[in-house]
């Protein structure tokens, strides 16, 4: 009894211990938030069927095919050293109407690709913010034709085969309104933004290859027919257009004042790049807002990281 007394009393003319609850708002306290972030890319395939040598769209093999008598020799020449059952003087031809022309693969895909991203949020209160960012990608799709001649018919595996190569720069800038579930976990803090974009996409390359001769299809020549020796111009196709776009993720706080957010990103984008003229009904042409995705890693960095609060 009198170790228990003594032990007492020494424990109330000791130190007094206050426990202090600790609340970090470096997420949702004013001020910046920087981030780059890198991912995978998904475009739609409606744009992707801008660069199937259709004659719906502007650029298209006709222009290789129809009134170039130069081209048109090349042409012939690679399919003769390529085919030896075709003759030079066979008629080379193909089915310009998807419906009819079951040889041809119409229905495009873009290839998957990386975006790059980086981006800046202004912290306004309680977990809301305003974003901007600005992203870009590089997309490719590719293509094949069966030629029809006079001397091969029925036998697929004796038809000259001729590729389409297809590549586009694609740059998007976001306005967005956020919000940070900043209070939900000290750790795991739920995202999401949702704006207005602004969009740029650039045809780089659209080819027609047979054998080792490749043919452009964007018309370098100003609307001439190709001789050669005639000028070439750097030719733009493409151009600005709109869309809207979300994002959702997840901010993984790695460190006070640094996260890792894995990102989900939507866009529903009205592009310059579409097909021009009406085509069969299983095509919904002209120009409208297409769905695109994105998924993505950004690293996001606050002021708290820069030296600001600390």
């Amino acid at each position: 009894m009198l170790l228990v007394a003594v032990t007492v009393s020494f424990a109330q003319n000791g130190p007094t211990v206050t426990r202090v609850h600790y609340s970090d708002t470096t997420w949702h306290d004013r001020g910046f938030d920087v981030y780059i972030g890198a991912g995978m890319f998904i475009g739609n395939k409606y744009n992707a069927n801008y660069y199937n040598g259709s004659n719906l769209n502007e650029c298209n093999l006709d222009y290789v095919f129809h009134n170039n008598k130069y081209w048109m020799d090349e042409i012939m020449q690679e399919i003769v050293r390529l085919y030896p059952n075709v003759s030079i003087n066979d008629e080379v031809y193909f089915q310009y109407d998807p419906a009819m022309n079951s040889d041809f693969n119409w229905n495009l895909h873009y290839k998957l690709k990386t975006i790059v991203s980086l981006g800046a949020r202004y912290k306004l209160r309680d977990g809301w913010g305003i974003s901007l960012s600005y992203s870009f990608c590089r997309l490719t799709t590719a293509s094949s034709i069966l030629l029809r001649t006079n001397s091969v018919s029925g036998n697929t595996t004796l038809q000259p085969e001729m590729y389409f190569q297809g590549k586009e720069d694609r740059s998007m800038i976001d306005l967005s309104v956020s919000y940070v579930f900043s209070k939900m976990h000290p750790v795991v803090k739920p995202f999401v933004e949702v704006g207005a974009q602004f969009n740029y996409a650039r045809v780089k390359m659209l080819n027609a290859v047979i054998g080792d001769k490749t043919f452009n299809m964007m018309d370098p020549y100003m609307g001439e027919s190709y001789y050669p020796g005639i000028q070439s111009y750097d030719v733009v196709y493409g151009g600005a257009g709109y869309g809207f776009s979300a994002s959702a993720g997840l901010k993984l706080v790695v460190a006070k004042g640094v996260s890792l957010d894995p990102t989900f990103y939507f866009t529903a984008s009205h592009l310059a790049i579409y097909q021009t003229k009406n085509g069969p009904e299983q095509y919904q042409t002209g120009n409208r807002f297409t769905p695109n995705y994105g998924v993505l890693i950004r690293v996001v960095m606050n002021d708290f990281f820069f030296g600001r609060n600390r």
